[in-house]
């Protein structure tokens, strides 16, 4: 399994490339890799772009539990993917993730989403609660 990583700098978004097929015995390696890419960026939003050969019910699930944990953690994300059944299953599974045939529109979501949140401040951590209060 080859992960690949790129930030862009400009706009502090993390894009991840996968190029191979995964299978279920990988799952778990990719979602830890994928994680672990997104604490060491702290990035302000993700793309993953699932190559022709990357787009296997193994890589899709590791997708949508990315989706759902970086979601929850207020990380907008996006996919990348050239296979229309890929992009089909992942839209039926979780109509909430913007899924794209190129990359660009895939960033391009994301980069709207980040506009749509606040900006990229939102997204880093505060030395302060809600309230305005320091914490303790």
């Amino acid at each position: 399994m080859d992960l690949r990583s790129r930030l862009l700098v400009e706009d502090n978004m993390l894009l991840l490339t996968l190029e191979e097929p995964v299978g279920t015995e990988q799952r778990a390696a990719l979602a830890q890799a994928v994680d672990q890419l997104v604490d060491e960026h702290r990035p302000a939003g993700l793309v993953l772009t699932l190559g022709a050969a990357a787009g296997t019910a193994a890589t899709v699930s590791v997708v949508l539990r990315a989706y759902r944990h970086w979601a929850a953690a207020g990380l907008p994300m996006a996919v990348a993917t050239p296979q229309a059944a890929v992009r089909y299953l992942i839209r039926a599974n979780q109509p909430a993730l913007p899924v794209h045939a190129p990359t660009h529109d895939a960033l391009r979501a994301v980069r709207a989403l980040v506009r749509r949140q606040g900006g990229v401040d939102d997204l880093l951590p505060r030395p302060w609660g809600q309230d305005g209060a320091a914490r303790q």
